[in-house]
């Protein structure tokens, strides 16, 4: 499923002021700092806005570059449109990808600092991690699509990826399970209806293991 992608850099060492410069130094005909949309409150953290003026790569866009608490990880907290109402997956990410390409990449070089762009695809594997989602493939794969779990060998299949998928601690997003569903064959209404079933049961399942 398309998915947002982020972007995440690890100072390593290096103070902010000097990998705030270095970000600077390396503003262009398409991206600039726009400190006049920055702010810095008695008791907030500091964080830093690029903007990118309107070309024939990517949408005219307002960045902002927050740090975590530690302040050793900044990361792109949200990208948004200045000409337009919102952006598509492609849209933010193909900025995303313009702004490490442009400022980050060229700022870090003979530097500690490092930078992770994360992929524009989330699984259920990428999630919960590859045995979840081979439990769900085995239960597609030998249920009837047509009567979803009604089938007991059926209805222990999709159990058995119900517990998985809870014992792994992730947080699956029913849109994902539900996507998911779809490519594997299974009609709209059915993976809805999957979809459903999975969000009562981890919930339910959460409440269990509270008491």
């Amino acid at each position: 499923m398309k998915t947002f992608r982020d972007l995440y850099i690890q100072l390593n060492g290096v103070n902010t002021e000097t990998f705030t410069q270095k970000l600077e130094s390396q503003t262009n005909s398409i991206w600039v700092r726009r400190k006049d949309k920055e702010e810095i409150g008695s008791g907030e953290e500091h964080f830093m806005c690029f903007e990118a003026v309107k070309n024939d790569t990517i949408m005219p866009v307002a960045l902002f570059l927050f740090p975590h608490s530690d302040a050793e990880t900044w990361w792109v907290s949200n990208i948004v449109p200045t000409e337009q109402n919102e952006l598509t997956h492609d849209q933010y990410n193909d900025a995303l990808i313009s702004f490490n390409e442009q400022i980050i990449q060229p700022a870090i070089i003979d530097t500690p600092i490092t930078a992770q762009l994360t992929s524009d695809v989330i699984t259920v594997a990428s999630v919960a991690g590859i045995e979840v989602e081979d439990a769900l493939k085995r239960f597609s794969k030998l249920a009837n699509k047509s009567t979803g779990t009604s089938h007991p060998s059926d209805q222990k299949r999709w159990f058995e990826f119900l517990t998985m998928a809870h014992h792994a601690h992730a947080k699956l997003d029913v849109n994902l399970i539900i996507h998911t569903l779809r490519e594997l064959g299974w009609s709209g209404e059915r993976a809805y209806e999957l979809g459903l079933q999975f969000e009562f049961a981890e919930s339910l399942l959460s409440y269990v293991q509270e008491q």
